[in-house]
């Protein structure tokens, strides 16, 4: 209980801290423009998931960083929690674009972060709007050669099992042609969302899976991409979890 309470109040004063940082993000924003302003935002967030790693004494385990190429990528994981974003980022060193569900934009100054980290926001209830998004997306990859992140489940299973993979997410590279990678989160869920509570030491392993190229798929493969790359992740989760 004590290092719950603890781990909260200390994780309070880092997005507060955060905030101020956003602060000069915003006026490098104005004044210098978006590409300085996300180089800085980056810094900042870095700091902010290492608070997080720290604070809650998490034994973070990351593999498979050597199966990403140079190329921009779309990087496919598998949702359980908030920590699941912390560790991603904080262990990639690339000029990502994220996407994620509008509700962010509610989130005290993390929708701040968003504004200034080039987080897309993807409403799965509006087809149109969606579609806007995706677009978005491809040309990010296309003329600024950003990798983008999508959790296909699109929301949070707070626990170790998988949900549906939704099929929209893969037009993302259906129409670029970049590579997948298969990006695989276990025990992230473990760290608050399970109880609400903080848990001390939580080893969590984020595994980034070898690139998958629709054009070398078998046509079958190709054509359900998202049972595919759903099954390689849980391939992997279950290795994880000695099944």
């Amino acid at each position: 209980m004590f290092f719950d309470i603890i781990s909260k109040i200390r994780f309070g004063f880092s997005l507060i801290a955060l905030w101020f940082r956003l602060l000069k993000s915003s006026y490098v924003f104005k004044t210098k423009g978006e590409k300085e302003s996300y180089a800085l935002t980056k810094v900042y967030a870095k700091r902010h998931t290492d608070d997080l790693i720290r604070i809650t004494k998490m034994n973070l385990i990351v593999e498979g960083l050597e199966n990403i190429p140079r190329e921009p990528v779309v990087y496919m994981g598998n949702h359980q929690s908030y920590v699941d974003i912390y560790v991603t980022m904080n262990s990639l060193d690339r000029n990502i674009c994220l996407i994620g569900k509008k509700e962010i934009r509610k989130i005290p100054i993390i929708s701040m972060l968003a504004k200034y980290y080039k987080v897309l926001f993807l409403d799965r209830d509006n087809p149109r709007e969606g579609l806007k998004t995706i677009l978005k997306a491809v040309d990010q990859i296309r003329n600024e050669k950003y990798d983008v992140l999508i959790y296909p489940e699109g929301t949070r299973s707070k626990k170790g099992e998988m949900g549906e993979f939704h099929k929209g997410s893969f037009k993302i590279v259906q129409k670029t042609q970049v590579p997948i990678i298969p990006m695989v989160v276990n025990n992230a869920y473990k760290v608050f969302e399970e109880t609400y509570k903080v848990k001390r030491g939580v080893e969590v392993h984020l595994a980034f899976l070898e690139p998958v190229y629709l054009d070398r798929l078998a046509p079958e493969e190709a054509k359900n991409i998202d049972d595919y790359i759903k099954n390689l992740i849980q391939k992997k989760l279950n290795e994880l979890n000695g099944l």
